[in-house]
Protein backbone atom coordinates (compact mmCIF):
# COMPACT_ATOMS: atom_id res chain seq x y z
CA UNK A 1 0.00 0.00 0.00
CA UNK A 2 1.53 3.48 -1.04
CA UNK A 3 0.96 6.32 1.62
CA UNK A 4 2.04 9.65 0.70
CA UNK A 5 0.50 13.24 1.12
CA UNK A 6 -1.26 14.67 -1.64
CA UNK A 7 0.65 18.42 -1.98
CA UNK A 8 -0.46 21.35 -3.06
CA UNK A 9 2.47 23.95 -3.77
CA UNK A 10 3.77 22.53 -0.68
CA UNK A 11 0.92 22.22 1.71
CA UNK A 12 -0.42 18.99 3.54
CA UNK A 13 -3.81 17.97 2.30
CA UNK A 14 -5.86 16.10 4.32
CA UNK A 15 -8.91 14.50 3.94
CA UNK A 16 -12.15 15.49 4.76
CA UNK A 17 -15.67 14.75 5.63
CA UNK A 18 -19.02 17.25 4.90
CA UNK A 19 -20.95 16.11 7.71
CA UNK A 20 -24.01 18.30 5.86
CA UNK A 21 -24.02 16.00 2.97
CA UNK A 22 -22.92 12.81 4.64
CA UNK A 23 -25.76 9.97 4.98
CA UNK A 24 -23.22 8.09 6.95
CA UNK A 25 -23.36 4.76 4.85
CA UNK A 26 -19.77 3.73 6.08
CA UNK A 27 -18.69 3.14 3.37
CA UNK A 28 -15.80 4.97 3.81
CA UNK A 29 -15.07 2.64 6.74
CA UNK A 30 -15.23 -0.36 4.69
CA UNK A 31 -12.94 1.14 1.88
CA UNK A 32 -10.53 2.41 4.15
CA UNK A 33 -10.78 2.27 7.90
CA UNK A 34 -7.63 3.30 9.07
CA UNK A 35 -8.84 6.69 7.89
CA UNK A 36 -12.02 6.57 8.46
CA UNK A 37 -14.09 5.58 12.15
CA UNK A 38 -17.61 6.29 13.04
CA UNK A 39 -18.57 8.45 16.26
CA UNK A 40 -20.73 6.89 18.40
CA UNK A 41 -21.07 9.69 20.71
CA UNK A 42 -21.60 12.87 18.15
CA UNK A 43 -23.17 9.39 14.93
CA UNK A 44 -20.57 11.11 12.70
CA UNK A 45 -17.91 9.88 10.59
CA UNK A 46 -14.90 11.25 11.29
CA UNK A 47 -10.69 11.45 9.77
CA UNK A 48 -8.28 9.79 11.89
CA UNK A 49 -5.47 12.04 12.84
CA UNK A 50 -2.39 10.53 10.68
CA UNK A 51 0.80 12.19 9.45
CA UNK A 52 0.44 10.18 6.45
CA UNK A 53 -2.58 8.90 4.63
CA UNK A 54 -2.96 5.92 2.14
CA UNK A 55 -3.90 8.01 -0.97
CA UNK A 56 -4.91 5.24 -2.72
CA UNK A 57 -7.45 4.40 0.15
CA UNK A 58 -8.61 7.96 0.15
CA UNK A 59 -9.07 8.14 -3.52
CA UNK A 60 -11.40 5.25 -4.03
CA UNK A 61 -13.05 6.21 -0.76
CA UNK A 62 -13.94 9.89 -2.19
CA UNK A 63 -14.36 7.96 -5.52
CA UNK A 64 -16.73 5.44 -3.74
CA UNK A 65 -18.58 7.80 -1.50
CA UNK A 66 -22.59 8.03 -3.35
CA UNK A 67 -23.23 11.35 -1.46
CA UNK A 68 -19.95 12.66 -2.80
CA UNK A 69 -18.60 13.92 0.63
CA UNK A 70 -15.12 13.39 1.11
CA UNK A 71 -12.29 15.20 -0.29
CA UNK A 72 -9.11 16.19 -0.49
CA UNK A 73 -8.39 19.72 2.28
CA UNK A 74 -5.23 21.98 3.10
Amino acid sequence: MKYSLPKKAGVRMIPVVDLGRCSRCEGCIEIAPEVFRYNKETGCIEVIDLSEYPVDKVDEAIKNCPEDCIFWDE
